[in-house]
């Protein structure tokens, strides 16, 4: 069993090693895109070479003009498009690294909260053994449950009379000529008609016997609001007493010093709050990096393509193809040497880019996965999964997982199922209402796991 920071430090460690891979592919790809382009300017080296041997001077000018120009430009295009990477990459890595440095922050004043807590919890627990002997307090808190069972009492017969009513009296709602008198509210001061219809009504009562079937209507309506009425009394009672009670525990607890503890229980709270938006600042800042990031690498390489698509351009020329197809044809020893060159660079260069797409293709494999367990890593930490007070029973489980998860062989969304599964909330200092509680709310991921405050009554509903 492990508690739930050390759950979703466990998931750091993974996106941390998931980055750490990235990093890797990253750096595999960059030098397979960078081999492409260094094979295509040798084989336009190559071409250069021919164009030397076969073309006169003029045209020879010409052709190896165009190629330099073409050269020069392709070379440019990747050297803009190494430097606008390398600045990506250390804008990436400076935005992990302050992420890492707020996580350590934050978890430092996670440690001086909790560290604060304790102190105030020991205090708390010795208060609350000391004052079970005090008299004043034993008679309190014994009216206290007296009243407790009171109310529940009234509230249970309460309850009880409203089901009641709503069963019995639908033999008076069914009676039409009973529900028309209950209306015009006759055999009442609020009655109003004229002497026909008096008449007329009076008739209808004796028919329908209203005048006993009012009586017992409306005592039917009657006593669930009689009892409503003195259920709200008895809980008014018990507020009263509990006030009392928690004044006499207040009392204690501030005379043995806990308010020195619970301002530094604030004060490490505050810490924690304001590291919190920090971290989320941190790696706010990182998303927004990474997203540059997929941009340049994950989605595309136009200064890349465009380089190749330049060299293309300028080699496929008709002129070119003439020479390949000439010193084929007609292989001097020379010839016969820079053909076999071509050929070799273009297998390597065939290679090179079968490599450079599948590495691309793992690198966005790496990401997807790195960035759906860091979505589910934030919204399981907001919804308080992260709380010292909580534990996991099913480590193994979340092991496997995030194992899984790495190679591939498990997609990243069951994570979230397997924590939810294997949560449990144990109680914190929160939990506690004795005195009142602590007068400071918990920070996120401190959330209570039980009736925080103590609880009061709710009229109307359960207890």
């Amino acid at each position: 069993m492990i508690s739930g920071r050390q759950a979703l430090a466990e998931i750091e460690q993974f996106i941390q090693k998931a980055r750490q891979q990235e990093a890797q592919v990253e750096r595999a790809y960059a030098k397979a895109t960078e081999e492409v382009g260094r094979l295509r300017l040798q084989r336009t080296e190559a071409f250069r070479e021919l164009a030397r041997l076969k073309l006169d001077a003029i045209r020879q000018n010409q052709v190896v003009g165009e190629l330099d120009v073409a050269e020069r430009q392709a070379i440019s295009l990747l050297e803009s498009r190494q430097q606008a990477l390398q600045r990506l990459t250390e804008r990436r890595h400076e935005a992990e690294q302050r992420v890492r440095q707020a996580e350590a922050e934050r978890q430092a004043a996670l440690d001086e909260l909790q560290r604060a807590l304790a102190n105030a919890e020991t205090i708390r627990k010795s208060v609350e053994a000391k004052i079970s002997l005090n008299r004043e307090w034993i008679s309190v808190r014994a009216r206290v449950d007296e009243i407790t069972g009171q109310a529940q009492q009234a509230e249970k017969k309460a309850i009880q009379a409203q089901a009641d009513r709503e069963e019995k009296r639908r033999p008076y709602e069914a009676d039409p000529l009973f529900m028309y008198l209950w209306s015009r509210k006759f055999g009442t001061a609020a009655y109003r008609a004229n002497p026909f219809t008096r008449y007329m009504d009076r008739l209808v009562a004796s028919v329908v016997r209203y005048d006993k079937a009012r009586v017992n209507y409306s005592l039917l309506n009657e006593i669930p609001e009689r009892l409503r009425d003195h259920s709200r009394k008895i809980i008014e009672k018990l507020q009263e007493e509990r006030f009392n009670l928690k004044a006499l525990e207040r009392k204690a607890l501030v005379d043995a010093g806990s308010e020195a503890a619970e301002a530094e229980v604030a004060k490490a709270r505050n810490t924690v709050t304001h590291r919190e938006r920090q971290l989320e600042q941190a790696r706010a800042a990182l998303a927004a990096q990474d997203r540059a990031y997929d941009a340049s690498i994950l989605e595309g390489d136009a200064p890349y393509r465009d380089a190749v698509e330049l060299l293309a351009v300028a080699d496929q020329r008709e002129d070119l193809h003439e020479l390949y197809e000439e010193a084929t044809r007609t292989p001097t020893s020379k010839d016969e040497e820079i053909v076999r060159r071509i050929q070799s660079t273009d297998a390597a260069m065939n290679l090179a880019l079968r490599q450079a797409v599948e590495t691309h293709k793992r690198l966005k494999e790496l990401a997807h996965r790195r960035a759906t367990v860091e979505t589910e890593w934030a919204q399981l930490r907001h919804q308080g999964y992260d709380t010292p007070y909580g534990t996991f029973g099913n480590e193994a489980s979340l092991g496997n997982v995030l194992g899984g998860i790495l190679t591939g062989a498990v997609g990243g969304a069951i994570l979230g199922q397997v924590l939810r599964d294997g949560f449990h909330h144990g109680p914190s200092p929160w939990d506690s209402g004795f005195g009142g509680g602590l007068p400071i709310p918990p920070p996120d991921g401190f959330g209570t796991g039980g009736s925080f405050g103590g609880g009061d009554f709710r009229t109307g509903g359960s207890f």
